[in-house]
């Protein structure tokens, strides 16, 4: 058991939300409804049976109450984890990282945030990569110089000032896009604030405060991390509740796995206990023996440690992909 998150729902594979709350309720109607029935039975188990009506009825009361304080816990079985989540409608943060870049973390962030909102879930997806790849990806020219950018929140976060309702948030404008989906975006702005984050307190939770405002507006937010291991890596797992890793089959992205499962351990450790490493995500597959030996060679050094998605992202979408970005 963990604590991993703030709704309280059980989700499964293939089915939604089935909430506790509702739970609780059908469980006290059926509760009064029993109490009703046998209160009227003069009979010896009368004083007994009372007794344990009353009993279940504090306890669906004390379970109510747990709800809003609990954060949650998860239960693991096999392939597919069951979560349980206790308390308010709260959004489900994950973050997209590797350490090495050109892995595929940001077509992920992208596609992975509109197939989620084509389910009817509401995305937040926050471009956490002073780059903006994300940015550009969702509409943003490169060349445009914005000055409302996940920096601004940071800063304002930092300062302890207010931040407005939707403040810096855009919506993707791409018309070939099969959903509109809401995200932060970033420029090379923030590469100068992560210089300056490191003589500020908490400065590895600052995105974690500044997502905190959305917690009740989205039910997911997809932060697609910068391609490297130091202020922005560990804000970004410290403010997740899990860790997709995109890798590709090549022999230097098995070889820096080491340094960022390390990153990850000392953030679980130390800051964010409740981080969970989803699965390891294989892009730009290819049908040679190449591809194939270290395909295997992932699955093998972490397939008992960490979960290696079946579902492999080959080359050939990975290229489709590229030049919409770069235009």
């Amino acid at each position: 058991e963990r604590l991993v998150g703030s709704e309280m729902c059980i989700r499964d594979r293939g089915f939604p939300y089935i909430r506790i709350e509702r739970i609780i309720g059908v469980g006290s109607c059926l509760t009064l409804f029993l109490y009703y029935q046998i209160r009227d039975i003069n009979n010896k188990n009368w004083i007994s049976m009372r007794k344990i009506v009353i009993s279940f009825c504090i306890l669906l009361a004390a379970l109510s109450l747990k709800a809003q304080t609990v954060s949650g816990i998860r239960i693991d079985g096999g392939d597919t984890p069951i979560l349980v989540y206790f308390g308010g409608n709260q959004m489900k943060t994950i973050a997209i990282a590797n350490q090495k870049g050109g892995t595929g973390k940001t077509t992920t962030t992208y596609n992975l945030g509109i197939a989620l909102t084509q389910q009817g879930y509401r995305v937040l997806m926050v471009d956490f990569d002073p780059q903006g790849n994300l940015s550009c990806y969702c509409g943003i020219p490169p060349e445009k110089d914005l000055d409302q950018t996940i920096t601004e929140l940071l800063m304002k976060t930092s300062c302890e000032k207010p931040i407005g309702n939707r403040e810096c948030v855009y919506q993707t404008g791409r018309k070939e896009a099969a959903a509109r989906v809401d995200f932060i975006p970033s420029n090379l702005r923030l590469a100068g604030f992560e210089l300056a984050m490191g003589t500020m307190m908490c400065r590895e939770v600052l995105l974690k405060s500044c997502l905190e405002q959305y917690n009740n507006q989205y039910d997911y937010c997809l932060i697609d991390c910068s391609p490297s291991v130091g202020l922005l890596l560990t804000n970004a797992l410290a403010a997740a509740n899990e860790i997709i890793i995109p890798m590709q089959a090549q022999p230097f992205s098995v070889v820096g796995m080491s340094q960022l499962t390390s990153s990850i351990a000392n953030v679980q450790r130390k800051i964010n206990p409740g981080l969970r490493v989803k699965g390891i995500l294989l892009t730009m597959t290819e049908h040679t023996n190449v591809s194939d030996h270290y395909c295997g060679q992932v699955r093998s050094t972490y397939g008992n440690k960490i979960h290696v998605f079946t579902t492999e992202i080959p080359l050939s979408l990975i290229h489709i992909s590229e030049p919409t970005r770069r235009s």
